[in-house]
């Protein structure tokens, strides 16, 4: 039989028993490490999973190699599928993910075949189990993301009980095609039995700061489908702009805006970004952050935001939202009326950090409406009485809702089903203890602020991140329900938003997917390069890891 160089090393490392589980994955040897920057010294030597990523929880790869041919190869709906040929999902799946496999091959013909004597693998039957596959909806928090796959003889199988499962098996099944020197598209004969660990794998964008094209957001969906991540927390509106076009408030864009025009999100883009994310299994979930964070709010909304005093006279600035206005809580329930119709996700972000209460401090009606209430001069007894005004307009709409840890931290009264985001990097550990003691599902972001870059591979420090490393039981942990890498965008746009982000965030991505024991940086480091080529390939402009070169750069 012949072979790749690059599958006889894989064939080599596996001759003497299948790779099962992570049992070979803990023998891979760390690389030796330099104190400045981290950097890996590269080793020749090929990770036993190639280029999988994020790693797979149970997996078995066998030495025996298939020829995969393009004009003879199709991805179908097995026989006993639930979703027949009706499932759009998937007939948008099988199309995108045969390109993936075949559309940057140097050779598309079957001349390749006879250079593999072997098997040759011809189909992949897709086979949905579950009546509520799911095929009609959006994802949610409790989608079934599971799959199974087989590649056998002839034929493969991915089985999965709803179709978010069946899109992840997708895209191992093209991460275990690989090309050869000859054009040869090969796979092993692979059994994986697949779910993710943790439910929310998130990545923010910030289109406040700066307005990033919808094509652009576009494609850092494709490379969060590529990276298994399946939550877009869109921080869509902040002090610096308001880029969504309300359908009730359209003064909000038309003077909060950079452009009423040019650097908005009309309802049509905001309903393409939506089905475009449902198609590839990820949930969008907006966030509109108040009392503060509001500048943008004020110039399209006459009276929403605290007029600022000086010397006992306006100063003619403002602060964060009045909250001792009635037509405030008004107009919030109108927006967020729209806001659920817009977004179907069942939760929407509320925000509720840094707020500066200097502002408040100055203003004489606000002074006279907390004594009154007997707040005395506590500002966080006035921040609170907002928040819990604002979770109940959203409680009303039947939305859940998530908010930033300043929330918690204020002892407000939350709902049982609120998720707490930590985002405070010092001792966010023990921040990450307190919300889980107190029962609320919890997420963690305060490591992985991907706007924050250093000279060197610091997707290893991301990589290291354990969440739920901190002090608490088992029932604590459990309410850990994954992270979100967030990408700020004061020093970001569209020119360097992909590169900044990939591939750190697939650091984020393997953490929150695989199984806990999946820790080797060395390992890693060999299989994020590949994995960061095949996103090169795939349209990603994701940046190197360290030095060397993606095959296809030269296959021209």
């Amino acid at each position: 039989m012949m072979v790749s160089v690059s599958a006889l090393r894989v064939v080599l490392c596996l001759l003497s028993a299948p790779c099962l589980g992570h049992r070979l994955f803990q023998e891979v040897p760390e690389p030796a490490l330099q104190e400045e920057g981290a950097l890996p010294v590269l080793v020749a030597m090929e990770s036993p999973f190639g280029s999988l990523w994020p790693l797979p929880q149970q997996l078995q790869l066998y030495p025996d190699v298939l020829c995969v041919p393009p004009a003879e190869f199709s991805i179908v709906h097995g026989a006993n599928s639930t979703a027949g040929h009706l499932c759009v999902v998937l007939q948008d799946a099988f199309r995108r993910y045969y390109d993936y496999i075949f559309g940057y091959s140097k050779r598309r013909d079957d001349s390749v075949r006879d250079m593999v004597s072997g098997g040759r693998l011809v189909q992949l039957q897709v086979v949905l189990t579950s009546v509520d596959n799911e095929c009609d909806k959006y994802p949610s928090v409790t989608s079934d993301e599971s799959y199974k796959l087989i590649v056998g003889d002839d034929v493969a199988v991915l089985q999965a009980s709803q179709v978010w499962g069946a899109l992840r098996g997708l895209e191992t099944f093209s991460q275990l095609v690989f090309e050869d020197g000859t054009g040869a598209l090969l796979i092993n004969k692979s059994q994986i039995s697949d779910a993710p660990r943790f439910a929310h794998r998130g990545v923010l964008l910030d289109t406040s700061r700066h307005y990033l094209p919808l094509k652009t957001i576009l494609l850092n969906l494709d490379a969060m489908a590529f990276n298994k991540m399946n939550v877009f927390h869109w921080h869509i509106v902040d002090d610096q702009s308001f880029p969504y076009q309300s359908i009730r408030f359209p003064e909000l864009s038309n003077k909060g805006a950079y452009h009423p025009y040019t650097h908005v999100y009309s309802p049509i883009d905001v309903r393409l970004v939506i089905e475009y994310a449902r198609l590839r299994g990820i949930r969008v979930v907006p966030e509109f952050d108040s009392p503060g964070h509001v500048d943008s709010w004020g110039k399209g909304q006459a009276n929403l935001l605290t007029p600022c005093y000086k010397d006992g006279e306006p100063s003619g600035t403002y602060g964060p939202v009045n909250p001792i206005l009635n037509e405030t809580y008004n107009f919030m329930y109108k927006f967020f009326e729209e806001i659920s119709r817009v977004f179907p996700d069942q939760y929407v972000h509320l925000g509720g950090d840094e707020v500066d209460v200097s502002c408040w401090k100055s203003n004489p009606d606000i002074a006279k409406f907390m004594s009154e209430h007997g707040f005395g001069t506590d500002y966080r007894k006035l921040e609170s009485y907002y928040v819990q005004k604002i979770l109940g307009v959203v409680s009303e709409l039947k939305k859940g809702y998530m908010v930033w840890q300043e929330v918690f931290d204020n002892h407000d009264q939350l709902k049982a089903d609120t998720v707490v985001e930590v985002w405070k990097e010092r001792n966010y550990q023990e921040d990450m203890a307190a919300v889980t003691a107190a029962g609320f599902q919890t997420l963690l972001s305060a490591p992985w602020y991907l706007n924050r870059i250093s000279y060197g591979q610091d997707w290893i420090q991301v990589y290291r991140v354990e969440p739920t490393n901190f002090t608490g039981t088992e029932q604590q942990k459990q309410l850990v329900i994954g992270g979100e890498a967030c990408l700020w965008g004061e020093f970001v746009d569209a020119t360097n938003l992909t590169p900044r982000l990939w591939p750190r965030a697939s650091a984020v991505a393997e953490r929150l997917w695989s199984n806990k024991d999946v820790t080797s940086v060395g390992d890693a480091y060999n299989r994020l390069v590949k994995h960061r080529c095949r996103m090169v390939r795939r349209g990603i402009a994701a940046e190197p890891l360290f030095v060397g070169y993606c095959d296809h750069e030269i296959s021209v």
